[in-house]
C-alpha cells in the first residue's frame, strides 16, 4: 500500500482540500501567531504548533510527512530548490518515498505532492519550514505546505502558515482530548463550530 492511497483512504480524500478545517467533519483550527514582531510572531507560533504535536506523536509513533509545492515541471528535478532547502533544515529524504502529482491548474501550474516517513524528533524542524514560508528573513524556508500524518493515530496536523495549524482526522477521541487541553489557543472566529463538535464528549 503506498503513502498516497494510504492518506486517501484514510482520510476520505479530503487530506489536501483547501482551507482544511471547512472541508473535514469535527476538526480542529488552532491560532498559532502572536507577537508584535516578525520574530515574535515565528516563535511563539513555532512553540505552540510544538506542544499541540507533541500530543499527536509519540517519540515511538511514525511521522508521515507530505510535501505540497506547485510547479511548472512535472519532474523530479522541480523539487531541487525545495530538497536543497529541506536539506539545510536538517530533513533527509529517505529512499522509500513516494512523488505524485494531480496535473495542472488553469495557470498551468502541477501540484506536486512528495511523502515520506521521518523520525519524529524532526518534527521541530519541520514545523519550522512549515512555519517560515510566510517570512522572508527566516531561513531556511522551502516554500512549500508540509502535511504531518500519524497514520497509526489516524491524525493531520496541518500548519497552513504562522496563523494558524489545522488537525483533522477520524480520531474523534484524540481530536476532543487535544480540545480540551489546548483550548486556550483555539481560534475564536471558529469556536462555535468546534464547541459543537466536542463539548459533549467525555
Amino acid at each position: 500500500m503506498t503513502f498516497r492511497h494510504t492518506i486517501e483512504t484514510t482520510f476520505s480524500g479530503r487530506a489536501f482540500l483547501r482551507p482544511l478545517f471547512y472541508s473535514c467533519l469535527d476538526g480542529l483550527r488552532f491560532e498559532l501567531s502572536e507577537g508584535e514582531t516578525a520574530i515574535d510572531r515565528f516563535l511563539s507560533a513555532h512553540r505552540k504548533a510544538s506542544e499541540i504535536c507533541a500530543d499527536i506523536f509519540d517519540e515511538n509513533d511514525r511521522l508521515t510527512v507530505c510535501l505540497h509545492s506547485y510547479h511548472y515541471d512535472e519532474s523530479r528535478f522541480s523539487y531541487r530548490d525545495v530538497l536543497r532547502s529541506l536539506s539545510d533544515a536538517g530533513i533527509r529524504i529517505p529512499a522509500l518515498r513516494q512523488m505524485w502529482s494531480t496535473g495542472r491548474d488553469n495557470e498551468g501550474l502541477s501540484s506536486v505532492y512528495l511523502a515520506f516517513e521521518a523520525p519524529v524528533n524532526r518534527l521541530p524542524n519541520l514545523l519550522w519550514c512549515a512555519l517560515a514560508s510566510d517570512f522572508g528573513s527566516i531561513e531556511p524556508s522551502p516554500s512549500c505546505n508540509v502535511y504531518l500524518f500519524n497514520l497509526e493515530r489516524n491524525l493531520l496536523a496541518f500548519p497552513y502558515d504562522d496563523r494558524g495549524m489545522d488537525v483533522v482526522g477520524p480520531n474523534r477521541k484524540l481530536l476532543a482530548m487535544l480540545y480540551r487541553k489546548h483550548a486556550a489557543y483555539l481560534l475564536d472566529h471558529d469556536m462555535p463550530t468546534m464547541r459543537q463538535s466536542f463539548e459533549g464528549d467525555a
